[in-house]
């Protein structure tokens, strides 16, 4: 798979439509008016993606918010759902979670899981990550979470000089093999529990940009889960192709989670900040989504931005409300024209 520059303007159409949780693959686009508001052309549907706060922008930086807190500050900064993040579901935190969400009104629940058992250390720990993680999508299934995502953690032995140096770049095949068996252990969960569950990217880590998820869902013949695009870490990730070929990829029929979060590069990490000052191009990748088809959730994360989290969470919503309203309005600032 080969490298393309981290922006590049589309050059054909695809007609490839992704899966939103719940929503089947679509076939090509219609041929619609013009004058539909919600199409930026004859052939592309401006979709109303709910978006959801995944739950770390009220964590660290010194400070603590109770579940509760967060709730109400994330139905106030405009948001439709709400994702829960490694939170035990036999912890007292689950109890009090699931008991505030039956008096919520938001419209989509989601969980993010991870392990840290590929990598030598925690190996040994695999078989009751594995139990772990089934246990959790049960939960999910059993309290109305609509999907589920999860990712490989642990740098250790996979770190390197830089992002593109790290993960699966240092890979070997136990690594891989340990992967395998946890993906799948995954996807029959979802299977047997009806749940949406997604392979989750992340810097440094074994699952680090789409071409590894390509290997990993392929290699644990998974059938019934599909990948995650993150956007922070495929753009920090110089070694992950262009975003074009990345939505070529068979398996992004089943892309069914998206993350919207802006970095900057410091040093060779590539940290989380608000929304507005990052480097990635939003409005651009947002049309290439858009353009693919995807209709399902879109999250942002806040892990170590600081400041006031509800200010920086509702900078995401009003942001993408912005982007939705100027592409339907004014189609002759369609990025990808």
């Amino acid at each position: 798979m080969k490298n393309s520059p981290r922006r590049n303007f589309l050059k054909k159409t695809t007609s490839l439509m992704a899966v939103a949780s719940g929503i089947p693959i679509l076939g090509k686009a219609r041929n619609l008016p013009q004058e539909a508001s919600n199409y930026v052309s004859s052939n592309i549907e401006i979709p109303d993606n709910p978006l959801v706060l995944f739950d770390n922008f009220h964590t660290g930086n010194r400070r603590s918010y109770s579940i509760k807190a967060r709730f109400e500050s994330a139905k106030k900064a405009g948001f439709d759902g709400f994702e829960f993040v490694s939170i035990d579901p036999d912890s007292d935190l689950w109890k009090e979670a699931m008991e505030l969400k039956e008096a919520s009104d938001f419209k989509v629940f989601g969980l993010h899981w991870t392990t840290n058992t590929v990598v030598d250390k925690n190996a040994n720990q695999i078989d009751s990550a594995i139990e772990g993680i089934v246990n959790a999508v049960e939960a999910c299934a059993n309290n109305s979470i609509d999907y589920m995502s999860l990712s490989l953690s642990g740098t250790d032995e996979l770190g390197g000089p830089t992002i593109q140096e790290s993960g699966s770049a240092k890979a070997e095949e136990r690594h891989w093999e340990r992967a395998f068996k946890i993906i799948a252990a995954f996807d029959a969960a979802c299977k047997s529990f009806g749940v949406t569950g997604s392979l989750y990217p992340h810097t440094h880590w074994l699952c680090d940009t789409p071409e590894s998820q390509v290997k990993i869902l392929e290699g644990a013949n998974a059938h019934s889960i599909g990948p995650a695009f993150c956007s922070h870490h495929w753009y920090a990730n110089k070694a992950a192709a262009g975003l074009e070929e990345v939505l070529d990829y068979p398996i992004m029929e089943k892309l069914n989670y998206v993350v919207f979060t802006n970095g900057k590069f410091s040093g060779t990490n590539f940290p989380a900040v608000r929304f507005d000052e990052g480097e990635i191009d939003m409005a651009w990748v947002y049309a290439n989504i858009i353009k693919f088809g995807y209709k399902g959730p879109i999250s942002s994360q806040g892990w170590a931005i600081g400041g006031d989290p509800f200010q920086s969470s509702k900078l995401f919503v009003d942001t993408m409300r912005d982007l939705k309203k100027r592409f339907r309005e004014q189609p002759d600032l369609w990025p990808l024209i």
